[in-house]
């Protein structure tokens, strides 16, 4: 167990979203094949109560991308630099984030604490910002993507009361009708660290190379299949990061099932299965099915804020993660 105040070194809060804030709208990743969900995402928040803004290239496109790797970058650093900017959002993920993480100005981010937000292929950035800057962020919904589309009540819910609330301690539990499994029980505390498996494996060996030592570490991940995922996890442990980690949260894993068509699809073999025998060994506390991902009604999880995982009650309770 790590002592609570030795992390309050390590973590940086931005201030609380409120009605009137300003929110600044960029594309780290992919590019927006349809315009259309990306207008009707801007527009609940400004029927929320928020003021809009886009980065300047986030109708950009190059290749798979919004744009060239810098300016991808120059549309962060300047919404984090601007004073009138409270809270960034991603439009999407998809791919490309990495690429341009290295052009990010993580000096401005840390000089100007904001509140953070997106998933998927976001997570480089995520690690990134926590280890560069400290700076608490937020795993969650996209503009183009859930705001743009389908924002259940559950997602919305749990979202907005992270981002505004500063008081007290959250705690994040799924649905009544989506039960978690208590893969091994036990408690653990320590800052959240994770997002998409197959960024976090495609993080060793880089700059931002992802610190699990005495975290929880929270992974998902979407279209990949049983085999790809064992995978992962196995670069994962063979690195020494998941048995440097105090807890395990598996969260949504979608359309990770193979295929009627694939040549292991009469196996019966799960990505559940993978993951019992690869982290079961290694009794740490772990619960999977955590509702958060890849999935319509998902909760937001504070990247480098500090957290109790309860996996024997399946129950993550994290600490006021913005002041």
């Amino acid at each position: 167990m790590i002592e609570s105040a030795g992390l309050m070194e390590h973590r940086v809060f931005a201030e609380r979203l409120r009605p009137g804030d300003t929110v600044a709208v960029v594309a780290p990743a992919s590019f927006l094949p349809e315009e259309e969900c990306l207008k009707k995402g801007e527009r609940l928040l400004e029927d929320l109560g928020y003021r809009v803004c886009e980065g300047s290239h986030l109708h950009d496109r190059h290749l798979l991308f919004c744009g060239g790797d810098r300016d991808r970058a120059e549309d962060i650093n300047r919404a984090f630099a601007d004073r009138a900017v409270k809270a960034i959002f991603c439009a999407k993920g998809g791919c490309g984030t990495s690429r341009m993480a290295p052009f990010v100005d993580y000096e401005t981010i840390a000089q100007n604490p904001k509140i953070f937000v997106g998933y998927s292929d976001i997570t480089a950035l995520h690690l990134a910002i926590a280890q560069r800057t400290g700076l608490v962020t937020f795993y969650g919904p996209m503009v183009a993507t859930e705001m743009g589309t389908d924002f259940p009540p559950f997602t919305e819910k749990h979202f907005f009361a992270l981002l505004s609330s500063g008081e007290g301690r959250v705690v994040l539990e799924n649905n009544p009708d989506r039960e978690a499994m208590t893969l091994y029980p036990g408690k653990a505390e320590g800052q959240l660290t994770g997002g998409c498996l197959s960024i976090v494996a495609a993080s060793l060996g880089t700059r931002d190379e992802i610190d699990t030592k005495e975290k929880l570490l929270f992974l998902e991940d979407i279209d990949e299949a049983p085999h790809r995922i064992d995978r992962y996890l196995t670069q994962l442990i063979q690195a020494g990061k998941i048995e440097e980690a105090e807890g395990v949260v598996f969260g949504a894993f979608t359309r990770c099932e193979y295929p009627q068509d694939h040549g292991y699809s009469g196996s019966g073999v799960t990505v559940l299965d993978i993951v019992t025998d690869l982290i079961l060994p290694l009794r740490k506390p772990c619960v999977w099915g955590l509702q958060f991902g890849h999935e319509p009604e998902k909760l937001t999880i504070p990247v480098n804020a500090l957290a109790t995982l309860d996996a024997t009650e399946r129950k993550l309770t994290v600490e006021a993660c913005v002041l």
